[in-house]
């Protein structure tokens, strides 16, 4: 019988090597906490708190630097799926998430639940659609899926022009997230920090792609997920004697609605299509935590949270976290469990909001204003929080607070010391940075596979790839730097865009090209023109006012728009070529050869030189 060796494909010292890390981080968190107690200064502890983890997340990526194609565009193929969950919810969740999101739900309360909903089901989107197909396919990109699905060079090269603005988008949403977490850490300027941050990106996924990418985004996570749950615990604690938030900050809730119907906090019905999410500067609160659309309508509700999910499922970036798994099965591990951490995740942000509201209706509204306590004058000194009028008491309409800055002022009105607020910075600081690094590496790829080398019939060598793809890093750094320091947009409404762009413009034509046999190359093309016109369209026009439609929910009429222009354009175009249809049926066998793989190994054979007798 023959012996075959057999290869290991996941390193069995994972969990050590990450069980060293999340304790090197404690340690460090509790020396900063020691040192504060001691009396070291202020400026020391920041540093402590910013350079440790960044400092931890550049070592992961320089030591997974490598010179082979497999590891730096996919990882090798081997990536377990857990770590591969943590990659890809953290960096669904990104800086949008953990800051935004969480203001979001401390001033509109109950109807922020539309994007926490569309970001659970883009993720079920993506297991069930897409997922397994494209795992099996094998393709780096998806801009190369498509050119190679539909046999068509010039599709892959649109296809990234067109996947090129969502990834702009992001970038920019993500760098101004990161630059944010970090001015606030750090205590210099907001445009310096963006500058710094990035080039440490840079520097964490340049030497090995998707390989430094998956390990030092796994770091990340770690610390999000720490510095999450060390504030979410002892505020739990400290207001219903047990630590698990997500679970009891219901008990707060009832608390807090008596109080609110004492203090006379107004209620609001919105308009159908009505959507206001607070902006990035101070804005008062908005209504009653539990009431239900207040600020977004019943309509809008439902339209965000499927535009949000389809703009999620088909993000290039996220998408890119497929390919990394070592098989289909794998591949539906990996979005399972980045739906259970991200549900997890979105039980722990509103209990934060909970609590740090309940705080400001009992100690800050309905007090004079001259006895207010000593947390909320800081956060008044700060600038996060401020009261409008000259009334003699506080009133709830009276307040107004910065909405990104709702995660850290908890522990501020927590009295928590200095260096656990410091924490909770430093933890929104990875998340951003997570999808920061995913949305450069994912730019980066799809620069080298599919804009420069995209209409070469023959695979390039792979020194030449990787090249190619670390240039693509430099420009896609410069390009976010220049997107992060002169724009002035509202990074969260960057980011609702960038799903706006996604859901019209690539997953119609992403689930069609799946699940409709038919569809050539002809119907693709005008599937991502359509859908991508009609959502810039569609925010113009929702921007300025000119229809009821809001901007950030353009993707609602893009989305069907792309639909109809594939199918109708497929219909009276020939049909497509027998080769073309058996990548199809392969494509839906769920086991076999991964047939990117497959056919760039017949076009090296092709190209090898024929050997002489």
């Amino acid at each position: 019988m023959a012996i075959t060796a057999r290869t290991r494909l996941v390193n069995p010292r994972l969990g050590t090597y990450f069980g060293i890390f999340f304790a090197s981080i404690a340690a460090m968190v509790l020396m900063a906490l020691m040192l504060e107690q001691l009396g070291l200064s202020d400026g020391v502890i920041r540093l402590l708190m910013f350079v440790g983890p960044i400092a931890c997340y550049i070592g992961i990526g320089v030591m997974a630097s490598t010179r082979e194609t497999g590891d730096y565009f996919v990882s090798g193929r081997r990536v377990p799926a857990f770590f591969n969950g943590l990659t890809l919810s953290i960096s669904a969740l990104g800086g949008a998430g953990f800051l935004a999101l969480t203001g979001t739900y401390f001033s509109i309360g109950f109807d922020a639940v539309c994007r926490g909903l569309g970001i659970v089901a883009g993720l079920l989107f993506m297991g069930v659609l897409l997922a397994p197909f494209l795992r099996k396919f094998g393709a780096y990109t998806l801009p190369s899926y498509l050119g190679r699905r539909f046999g068509s060079p010039m599709l892959r090269v649109m296809a990234a022009a067109v996947m090129a603005v969502p990834l702009l988008l992001l970038l920019a949403a993500e760098a101004r997230f990161a630059a944010y977490a970090s001015a606030w850490l750090t205590g210099m300027p907001e445009s310096l920090m963006a500058l710094i941050v990035l080039a440490c990106t840079a520097a964490m996924v340049t030497g090995g792609g998707a390989r430094s990418l998956t390990w030092s985004s796994a770091a990340k996570a770690i610390v999000a997920i720490f510095a999450l749950a060390v504030c979410a615990t002892i505020i739990a604690v400290m207001m219903s004697n047990l630590p698990l938030p997500q679970m009891t900050h219901g008990n707060v809730l009832r608390v807090l609605s008596r109080t609110e119907d004492q203090r006379g906090v107004p209620t609001f019905i919105a308009p159908l299509l009505g959507l206001e999410f607070p902006g990035d500067g101070r804005e008062p609160l908005a209504k009653r935590f539990l009431q239900s659309f207040g600020s977004v309508g019943s309509l809008a509700f439902v339209l965000m949270s499927l535009m949000a999910g389809a703009g999620i499922a088909a993000s290039p970036s996220l998408l890119a976290r497929i390919n990394p798994a070592p098989g289909i099965y794998d591949a539906r591990k990996s979005v399972g469990w980045a739906v259970l951490i991200t549900g997890i995740l979105l039980l722990t942000l509103p209990a934060m909001a909970v609590f740090l509201r309940a705080l400001l209706l009992e100690q800050v509204v309905g007090q004079p204003v001259d006895r207010l306590p000593a947390w909320f004058q800081s956060l008044q000194e700060a600038g996060i929080a401020r009261i409008a009028g000259s009334a003699p008491t506080v009133s709830f309409s009276s307040v107004t607070f910065e909405r990104d800055a709702a995660l850290f002022a908890l522990p501020l009105a927590a009295g928590f010391p200095q260096a656990l607020v410091y924490l909770a910075l430093a933890g929104a600081l990875a998340a951003a940075m997570a999808g920061l690094a995913a949305a450069m590496t994912a730019a980066a790829t799809i620069f080298s596979e599919d804009i420069v080398y995209g209409l070469r019939p023959e695979t390039p060598p792979d020194a030449a790839r990787i090249n190619t793809a670390r240039i693509g890093l430099g420009v896609a750094t410069i390009v976010t730097v220049w997107l992060a320091t002169v724009g002035s947009a509202d990074p969260f409404r960057l980011f609702l865009w960038s799903l706006c762009f996604s859901a019209s413009a690539i997953f119609p034509v992403l689930v069609l090209s799946i699940w409709w046999k038919r569809l050539n190359a002809w119907g693709a093309a005008a599937g991502m023109l359509a859908g991508a016109f009609t959502a810039a369209f569609g925010i113009l026009l929702g921007e300025t006012g000119a229809w009821a439609l809001p901007g950030v929910l353009a993707g609602a009429v893009g989305l069907p728009a792309g639909v109809l222009a594939a199918m109708a354009v497929t219909r009276i175009t020939p049909a497509p070529r027998a080769d073309v249809l058996e990548r199809v049926f392969e494509m839906r066998v769920p086991g076999g050869e991964t047939l990117y793989d497959r056919e760039v190994r017949r076009q090296r054979l092709k190209a090898r030189p024929v050997q002489g007798p």
